[in-house]
């Protein structure tokens, strides 16, 4: 048996073994008594940048300390000595012997060492942590301040639904601090119709977690309500188990109200408030749907203002808006609350009439319509009388398609314009056939122009006292390869609308000018050939070609070429052809009044724009030797014309009794076919040869 071991042994054992202990923990480990080190292990020493020998060698715990926790330190060291507490715990800053702060956590306890009180005490670095966590704190403020100045509403809720917290904006939309919003739900805080949708969004969310956008109304502190958009997410615990959700509102009510000013004005005319075409396509191609299912009938009318344009020609633009839009009101109140009004443009409206129990209900619309735009505008104190004229097209019957219906509509309209005005038409199939013609027409057109098939014939205008051709009128004809020759009343209104007739009458005075040089050449006399412009032409004279230019390039005297205009022009009170009017006046270029007592007179137009020839329309000539009325017009006019120092030309003479009457009433010139037809050029300057002794 072994000798039992010495009570010295084993205790000297024991310090080796904690001496060796302290030596290696990785933590430091002292031993203080009057404020200073009496042990300090290498952890401690290697923590502070000291050996074991300078700590123990007078240095304290204040020599480690930072001066703002020097305080702190001293009174928990005291509270240990003098007995108030046997241990505690505390965060320091730490000072090194090179004077950099590290964090230290420091547990110590009371004991005593040769029988004086002492303190044991364990130092752990936690720099490293605290750096972690310090950064953490920043980033986690740093974020809480960036979320605060997002304008848009953000806030948290539990998995209750109960609220965690907010942002700035979102306490300034629901009135509330968001110290007081913790824990409460959306339905104390929102009107209760508003709470109870949110509530069950987010129930839905939660069920079935993920993201969740939608648009809605939020009531704000102010009582105003605003539509938003609201996008949430949701969020999970540490355990991974459903936390809440985090939600961010968007006011979109100024874009909204952007989105409807731009629909409104894509599809409402901004005059009238009235849809647009465009809208009434769409809405009528609901319509059209609904009427084939339904088997019902629809009818499309085609409104136009007759004489809006002098409205606003003679009182401005501002007067004409005016008129536009209390017509818009009269015809709105002739309609049903079914019915769609719409503004095509210009003074045009488009009405459709869906559910027709017979085409007569239609027609007794258009009637209604009719009544009340004919009845007197009070504008500015001003009576306006306006008339319309309207054109109707029948769904299914004329077409099961928007842009036919409008266009058979549109037909329909200008028939019963050619009708008298204020009157309605409906569609039917010769009108069709009508636009049809006037489109190959068109096209025709085009490819004559291409092809040079016009020609210029010249019909005579005879001197009544002399009897000899001292003038003609130039006239445009149409050689068509399978139509033949097709006259000017057939074709121009088509030219007029497609925008040719300007290239034409400038070919036609071009060719005019040639044929007046010749036969002045010829005759050695002053001739003169008369060439018809129409309103078409003045307004749409091209910059690049001027008549009375080509005149002086050609050396031709202006009074070779007499300009024929009809009597409404004089009347056009648009600058360009004022202007033009009055260019030829002052070149010298004569200006003749073509088909003279079947439009507008206005007399003081004729001394104003020194007209030199009126020519007597044919209508008053034909019967001027039975009908006592067309004679003492004819006659009228003569005498009216020479006391204004006009001459005059009777148009449509065919019989030698005609001839006579004219003679008798003192009228200068006369042209028809008791003369001559209109006849190419050198059939003209043969029959002229034949006719130069007069007759």
């Amino acid at each position: 048996m072994k000798a039992p071991i010495a009570i010295a042994d084993l205790l000297r054992e024991a310090d080796t073994l904690l001496q060796g202990m302290f030596s290696n923990a990785l933590i430091g480990i002292y031993v203080i008594q009057d404020n200073r080190f009496i042990y300090a292990n290498q952890r401690l020493a290697d923590l502070f940048g000291y050996t074991q020998e300078e700590l123990c060698a007078g240095l304290g715990p204040m020599d480690l300390t930072a001066p703002e926790h020097r305080a702190l330190a001293q009174k928990e060291i005291e509270r240990r000595v003098t007995g108030k507490t046997q241990e505690s715990f505390y965060h320091f800053h730490g000072i090194t012997k090179y004077g950099r702060l590290i964090d230290a956590e420091v547990f110590g306890v009371s004991t005593s060492f040769s029988g004086r009180p002492a303190i044991i005490g364990i130092l752990l670095d936690v720099s490293d942590r605290y750096r972690a966590e310090r950064a953490a704190a920043d980033q986690l403020r740093f974020i809480e301040q960036l979320v605060d100045t997002i304008p848009s509403p953000i806030y948290y809720k539990d998995e209750r639904g109960l609220y965690l917290g907010c942002n700035t904006a979102f306490e300034r939309y629901t009135g509330v601090p968001r110290d007081e919003l913790i824990g409460r739900s959306v339905h104390d805080i929102v009107p209760q119709e508003l709470a109870t949708q949110y509530a069950e969004d987010d129930q839905d969310l939660f069920n079935k977690p993920g993201t969740q956008t939608y648009e809605t109304v939020a009531q704000y502190a102010d009582g105003t309500r605003h539509e938003v958009v609201i996008h949430k997410a949701t969020f999970n615990k540490a355990d991974g188990g459903l936390g809440g959700l985090v939600g961010v509102m968007h006011d979109i009510s100024d874009r909204k109200r952007m989105e409807e000013a731009i629909w409104r004005e894509a599809n409402y005319d901004a005059l009238t408030g009235l849809p647009n075409r465009r809208l009434l396509r769409e809405r009528l191609a609901d319509e059209i749907s609904r009427a084939r299912r339904n088997g019902s009938t629809l009818a499309l009318l085609y409104v136009d203002l007759d004489g809006f344009k002098e409205v606003n020609d003679m009182l401005g633009h501002h007067l004409g808006d005016q008129l536009l839009g209390e017509a818009a009101q009269r015809i709105r109140k002739e309609l049903r609350a079914s019915d769609m009004l719409a503004r095509q443009s210009g003074d045009e409206f488009i009405i459709a009439l869906p559910d027709l129990s017979d085409e007569l209900q239609s027609g007794r619309v258009a009637q209604a319509i009719l009544d009340t735009v004919s009845q007197p505008f009070v504008l500015e104190g001003q009576l306006v009388y306006v008339s319309a004229s309207i054109g109707i097209a029948s769904y299914p019957q004329d077409s099961e398609n928007f842009d036919f219906l409008v266009s058979h509509a549109d037909q329909a309209m200008y028939e019963a314009k050619a009708q008298g005005r204020n009157c309605y038409c409906h569609f039917t199939r010769a009108m069709q056939e009508r636009a049809q013609q006037r489109l190959l027409i068109a096209h025709e057109l085009r490819r004559a122009q291409i092809d040079a098939h016009f020609e210029v014939h010249y019909q005579p205008i005879v001197d009544l006292r002399s009897g000899r051709v001292t003038k003609a009128e130039a006239l445009v004809r149409w050689r068509h390869p399978q139509r033949g020759l097709i006259a000017p009343a057939e074709f121009i209104p088509v030219a007029e609308e497609i925008g040719l007739i300007g290239d034409i009458g400038n070919w036609v005075f071009m060719s005019a000018v040639r044929a007046v040089q010749e036969w002045r050449a010829l005759s050695g006399e002053d001739v003169q050939v008369s060439v018809n412009k129409s309103p078409r032409q003045f307004l749409s004279a091209s910059k690049r070609f001027s008549w009375i230019d080509y005149l002086h390039e050609q050396q031709l005297p202006p009074q070779a070429l007499v300009v024929e205009i009809t009597e409404g022009l004089l009347l056009d009170d648009r600058p360009a052809v004022a202007y033009a009017l009055l260019a030829f006046r002052d070149a010298g270029v004569q200006v003749g009044i073509d088909d003279f007592g079947t439009g507008y007179s206005a007399m003081s137009y004729l001394k104003k724009f020194d007209v030199d020839y009126l020519k007597i329309d044919r209508s008053f000539i034909r019967d001027i030797t039975t009908d006592p009325s067309d004679r003492a017009i004819a006659e009228a006019v003569i005498v009216m014309a020479h006391k204004l120092g006009m001459r005059v030309v009777a148009e449509g003479v065919e019989t030698a009794e005609q001839r006579a009457l004219l003679q008798a009433a003192g009228c200068d010139f006369a042209q028809g076919y008791f003369y001559a037809r209109p006849m190419p050029w050198p059939d003209f300057l043969a029959y002229v040869q034949g006719n130069a002794t007069g007759a």
